[in-house]
């Protein structure tokens, strides 16, 4: 499976309005499969504080508790749709990038509309 970066954008937003205590365990349009290996990635990356717990047919169910702190930096350089379309637009030409390059273009980005 390969990261989709607009899935780690929702699951990092969807997390930061989650309500004290609250728990995200699925996105809407998101299998269970996805959404569980992108919990680990993120959770590899430092961008969240997870947990996988176990249902009756042993299978792992992936659940959210809160952002880190680079999460919560991801989730506001990420925020903005404007910012984040034209992000994915410059970098659409590239055949592959990485999460620090994305992110690195989300601060420029940020930093033009502050500029203007």
């Amino acid at each position: 499976m390969k990261r989709d970066m607009n899935v780690i954008r929702r699951i990092a937003l969807e997390t930061e309005s989650l309500p004290p205590g609250g728990i995200l365990f699925g996105l809407d349009g998101v299998d269970e499969q996805t959404f569980a290996v992108h919990l680990v990635w993120m959770a590899e990356a430092g961008l969240i504080k997870a947990k996988f717990l176990e249902n009756k047919n042993n299978i792992s169910d992936p659940a959210i508790f809160r952002l880190t702190w680079a999460g919560c930096e991801f989730a506001d350089a990420a925020r903005d749709p404007t910012i984040w379309d034209r992000t994915l637009a410059i970098l659409k030409p590239v055949a592959s990038f990485t999460f620090d390059i994305l992110k690195e273009c989300l601060k420029a980005e940020a930093l033009k509309n502050i500029a203007s």
